[in-house]
């Protein structure tokens, strides 16, 4: 078997509801040069069933079954059962584009990035939806200009290089771990860089399930302690997992390219 440029590593607790969407969109890319690494962290649905079903449209799938639930625990156990030269690490209630391998591959090409994440696209139409997403972008660019880069959790891609000078992610954090790795990566001279394109669909499900004000607030209080290099650990009231959350909304794709384009417009004078 070729060796694949690619390994991505999917984090999973209890999202038989979503992790599907997900696969789909990983079966049906326009370059196949990737791995599928699903690590479980012992769900008590039937994700671990649902993701074995794809072997057959993702031949290289591999499903791992970590010992707890804990994201940076399963990110880098995926890490270590990976065998691509990049690790793509994504959230299990995201989606791609079908272009998105592909895309990453020509960046890689002809850029030096050792590490990057994209813009997002919302998870439904609705203009709420939109603006979040608009602003959860413009936030991952600023966090690059002054110097405190996140790495987010519902995309990044590393060089294994990059991942292995820094240990990977910190086991010890509940909270904040793509944070953490990000400044770290960040203070060992490891600039990320941003795709100024929307190649993933970000899921807003915790705003609809929780409530904007209180995923706001939560987000607003983790903000001070990553200015002074000192991110959060743990944050009360913010579950993980695919059990708490309700059926996803379907989404249109003029809708999505709509966005796109005014995203790109509105990205290119903020920054120009």
């Amino acid at each position: 078997m070729i060796k694949p440029y690619f390994s991505v590593i999917i984090p999973a607790l209890n999202e038989e509801k979503f992790l599907p969407h997900l696969l789909d969109s990983l079966a049906v890319q326009s370059s196949k040069n990737f791995e599928v690494i699903v690590v479980d962290g012992k769900s008590k649905d039937k994700t671990v069933t649902i993701a074995g079903t794809y072997k057959s449209r993702l031949p290289s799938l591999e499903v791992v079954v970590a010992d707890k639930p804990s994201i940076p625990l399963q990110r880098n156990l995926g890490a270590r059962h990976a065998k691509g030269e990049w690790l793509v690490f994504i959230d299990s209630d995201s989606i791609l584009l079908p272009y998105c391998i592909d895309r990453f591959q020509q960046y890689i090409s002809n850029h030096k990035s050792r590490l990057f994440t994209t813009w997002a696209s919302p998870d439904s139409e609705n203009p709420k939806d939109s603006v979040y997403t608009l602003f959860a972008n413009v936030y991952v660019e600023t966090t690059t200009i002054f110097k405190r880069p996140v790495t987010p959790g519902p995309m990044t891609a590393v060089h294994r290089s990059a991942y292995e000078a820094v240990g990977g992610y910190d086991e010890t954090h509940k909270f904040h771990e793509d944070v953490d790795f990000g400044l770290r990566l960040f203070k060992a001279g490891i600039k990320m860089t941003i795709i100024p394109e929307s190649l993933y669909i970000w899921s807003l499900r915790r705003f609809r399930k929780q409530g904007t004000l209180k995923v706001l607030n939560q987000y607003a209080l983790s903000v001070w302690p990553m200015i002074f290099n000192r991110p959060l650990k743990y944050m009360p009231g913010y579950d993980m997992g695919g059990q708490i959350y309700g059926k996803k909304r379907p989404m249109k794709r003029s809708v999505l390219v709509t966005y796109e384009r005014k995203l790109q417009q509105l990205m290119k004078e903020f920054f120009s």
